[in-house]
């Protein structure tokens, strides 16, 4: 490889590290409102449901090698007091794939008769490589390529915050734990997982008997990077049909639309960029689909309370 190509390889990598650092460790989801476990371990089993999503995003539509995003997460509740959630995730940029999961355990107390709190910790897991058939070399053997490791295993964790009701959410937490950090490539690029911390909130306001008002904030915070900040205001109509509007700081403007049938969700979001890549994008387009199945959340009752139960004609 001459000067000037193994130049432009440092560089190109250096990009993608930068990405990667500063706008994909987690991607952003304009439909966060159904992510919250990919960015807050304490979400896992506060519903009264196990919501199973799949999520697919297309970054920059009309940017070559722009990212693309795939993926699927379940919780559910094990008691009444803990929860469990899973998650696996794929991303592509250019020649870098990332591909993942994370392991998610939670703890809710309850603080009044109709709020919890829960605390949540993950472990997360991320394979990072580098596809050697996209780069192009001036030498086809090159063996700066050839004999260099681009496949790396990395572990890290997350903890989170989680304070509910059936009105309300509020989350704060922090990813990137350990803030594992890799050479990517040997070529002195350092790939640094930095920490991250969330903070978001969303409440339920009812407008009429069939339609509900339902605004959220989500914040993401990086050392080194821009505070990211979205508002968005969702109406619900009898809970099956929602449609909702949203803007993120230097990024874009958010239309969304969605129902939720049965046990059944689908829901689209389109964002309008608003950044100087709008000149050569169209926007980034987003879908979900999920499946609630539901649960018996009634307290359960052990035989001998049972046994020693006296009855009345108050069924109350």
């Amino acid at each position: 490889m001459n000067n000037h190509l193994k130049y432009l390889f440092i560089v190109m990598l250096s990009f993608t590290s930068y990405y990667t650092i500063y706008t994909q460790q987690i991607p952003l989801k304009s439909l966060y409102l159904y992510n919250r476990l990919s960015y807050n371990p304490a979400e896992a089993g506060t519903r009264n449901y196990i919501p199973v999503y799949l999520t697919a995003r297309k970054q920059w539509v009309g940017v070559d090698n722009a990212p693309e995003t795939q993926d699927v997460s379940v919780h559910a509740p094990l008691n009444a007091k803990l929860g469990l959630g899973l998650q696996f995730y794929n991303e592509v940029t250019g020649v870098n794939d990332r591909t993942g999961g994370s392991l998610a355990f939670s703890y809710k107390i309850q603080t009044t008769k109709t709020n919890y709190l829960s605390f949540g910790v993950s472990a997360i897991f991320t394979q990072f490589s580098f596809d050697k058939n996209k780069i192009v070399t001036q030498n086809p053997n090159d063996l700066t390529i050839i004999n260099n490791n681009l496949n790396y295993f990395i572990p890290d964790a997350s903890f989170g915050l989680n304070y509910y009701s059936d009105k309300f959410r509020i989350g704060l937490s922090a990813v990137n734990l350990i803030e594992t950090q890799k050479d990517l490539s040997a070529i002195t690029v350092d790939n640094l997982l930095n920490r991250v911390v969330y903070f978001d909130g969303s409440t339920v306001l009812s407008l009429s008997k069939k339609i509900d008002l339902i605004p959220s904030v989500f914040t993401r915070y990086m050392v080194q990077a821009p505070i990211v900040f979205e508002g968005n205001l969702r109406l619900m109509f009898g809970e099956v049909l929602w449609i909702g509007a949203g803007y993120r700081t230097q990024d874009a403007a958010v239309l969304e639309a969605g129902v939720e049938f049965k046990h059944f969700v689908l829901g689209y979001a389109y964002d309008y960029t608003l950044s100087d890549i709008s000149t050569i994008s169209s926007g980034t387009h987003e879908v979900i689909f999920g499946y609630q199945i539901g649960i018996d959340t009634t307290p359960k009752t052990s035989a001998w309370k049972r046994r020693n139960r006296i009855y009345t004609n108050d069924r109350k």
